[in-house]
């Protein structure tokens, strides 16, 4: 695990938070907004058109967009990030917990800026008729296709804010995993048309780099680990203490 230095770092902070800001206003403003949204109905219609293929298909995206796969997702990340710790030796250990309760709570603060983004926008199954519904393709199978406000997509914030931190603080093998891993469980809700695919791309991207620079190229999440890990080491040691 790479030391962690605890000093600013001004031109990455300057650089990733406007390419943060950059991103998302690409999004907003013409002429770069129009390309985003024809990227938007593309990727859509190629995705959800292939629902026509067969009943196999459909069952299998609908499996997908279940919010049992959310969990699932959630334990990959975390099942990924325990392999490593646990391999660790104990002062690592000490670390990698705290760096953990770091990474819960920057999940928490970039959920929290995405919903104060004031953007609000219908996802592509709510905008389009004539698109494929899972829940009525499969409607024996509870599935998300939908969502009156898609925009950024949480679910793709969460998993870039988990593979970022994994990428800072694991080797690369790892980093490799996570983010395939957030590539992977991207895809359903894209499928469904619960997610436009610049909600990801755009809207996650641009929250999570945002969330990222501002903890990682100042001195906050050295500050916030070696906290935690003062407390956890203290826990510890109270649990050691004979009676």
């Amino acid at each position: 695990m790479p030391e962690r230095p605890g000093t600013w770092h001004p031109a990455a902070l300057a650089l990733g938070c406007s390419l943060s800001v950059a991103l998302l206003a690409s999004w907003l403003l013409e002429p770069t907004r129009s390309l985003w949204l024809a990227l938007d109905e593309r990727v859509f219609w190629a995705l959800n058109g292939s629902l026509a293929c067969c009943r196999a298909w459909q069952v299998l995206w609908a499996l997908a967009n279940n919010r049992m796969v959310d969990i699932v997702a959630a334990l990959a990340m975390v099942g990924l990030y325990l392999h490593f710790m646990l391999r660790a030796g104990p002062v690592a250990r000490n670390r990698l917990v705290a760096v953990g309760a770091m990474l819960t709570g920057l999940v928490l603060v970039a959920v929290q800026i995405g919903k104060a983004l004031p953007i609000r926008r219908p996802s592509a199954t709510l905008m389009h008729p004539s698109a494929f519904r899972l829940t009525e393709l499969v409607s024996w199978l509870p599935t998300k296709d939908a969502s009156a406000d898609t925009f950024p997509g949480d679910h793709a914030t969460v998993l870039f804010i988990c593979a970022g931190v994994i990428t800072l603080y694991l080797p690369r093998a790892y980093a490799a995993a996570a983010w395939t891993l957030a590539a992977v469980f991207m895809v359903p809700r894209l499928v469904s048309g619960a997610h436009w695919v610049t909600d990801d791309l755009v809207g996650a991207v641009s929250v999570a780099g945002f969330v990222l620079t501002c903890t990682f190229a100042t001195p906050l999440h050295r500050i916030m680990t070696d906290h935690l890990e003062r407390v956890i080491g203290r826990l510890r040691a109270r649990r050691q203490r004979p009676d």
